[in-house]
């Protein structure tokens, strides 16, 4: 890619991503471990309509030119999706999993308050059994070191589970989506979806900026405008779609599109993320 095609796509995403935040910008993205009752529920998300629930075999929408079907036959998802790129050419894609496999991929996001009720049951029984063995043979200070250093573990333990659910731990004790790892989590899910879209650029001798704009014309457009729940069915997502879900869903936030824009972008060599 040259410097100024680089230009150019980056200016594209850009100010395909300001009109997504313009739409969001009210919306709180983080959410509060401690204290509790800061998170907003599924029931107070957006006054927007709710999923579909289970996925019904057939559902259909059009909309300016624009359409999506998401189905289920047998144990397959699939959504496939008609839009206009912004060079006024019609694309059309499709995206599917297994049921299993989807079943395993929305394993891998948000937390519960039960993980979280585990991790601290260990870190005060940990605390406790440090405590009294280290006051043994040390007395209080060899004490409140060992304490100290459960801690230290009890951090480290609740950091990774977060980043492994595509979170991360922020100051005062919040959290919010990992977009970096939520990109590098889903660049392999994506590739299919990238390689559908390359080949179609391939077929009509698209250049960067027009290969770009075919990825963003999909999210910004094919996709519909809700804001995920902060809360749902007792996991905490972050306020995210992860990006496999948004496509079996048809719909997400600026959040969302972006970390599936990132992700189909990024299985591309040439496209270079910030």
């Amino acid at each position: 890619m040259s410097r100024k095609e680089g230009l150019k796509y980056f200016l594209t995403l850009a100010a395909s991503l300001c009109v997504c935040l313009a739409l969001g910008l009210e919306w709180e993205r983080t959410l509060t471990i401690y204290p509790e009752g800061r998170d907003i529920v599924r029931a107070q998300s957006s006054g927007y309509e709710e999923e579909e629930a289970d996925y019904a075999p057939t559902l259909s929408r059009t909309e300016k030119g624009v359409s999506q079907k998401i189905s289920r036959k047998g144990n397959t998802l699939r959504a496939a999706y008609n839009f206009i790129n912004f060079n006024k050419d019609r694309i059309s894609v499709t995206f599917s999993l297994s049921r299993p496999d989807y079943k395993r991929y929305l394993a891998g996001y948000g937390y519960t308050d039960s993980e979280m009720a585990a991790l601290r049951s260990w870190r005060k029984k940990a605390r406790e059994e440090a405590w009294n063995k280290a006051y043994v043979t040390g007395g209080k200070a060899a004490a409140e070191k060992a304490i100290a250093n459960i801690e230290l573990d009890y951090e480290t333990k609740m950091r990774g589970l977060f980043r492994l659910r595509g979170l991360a731990l922020r100051k005062d004790n919040t959290v919010e989506c990992d977009m970096p790892v939520i990109v590098k989590k889903n660049v392999k899910m994506m590739q299919g979806l990238a390689l559908a879209i390359q080949k179609i650029a391939a077929q009509r001798s698209y250049g960067s900026e027009e290969t770009t704009g075919a990825v963003l014309s999909l999210v910004q457009t094919a996709l519909r405008y809700k804001i995920p729940p902060m809360v749902e069915n007792g996991l905490h997502t972050g306020g995210l779609l992860p990006p496999a879900r948004a496509m079996l869903s048809g719909w997400g936030d600026c959040d969302t599109k972006t970390a599936l824009a990132a992700s189909v972008l990024s299985s591309w060599n040439t496209a270079k993320m910030v």
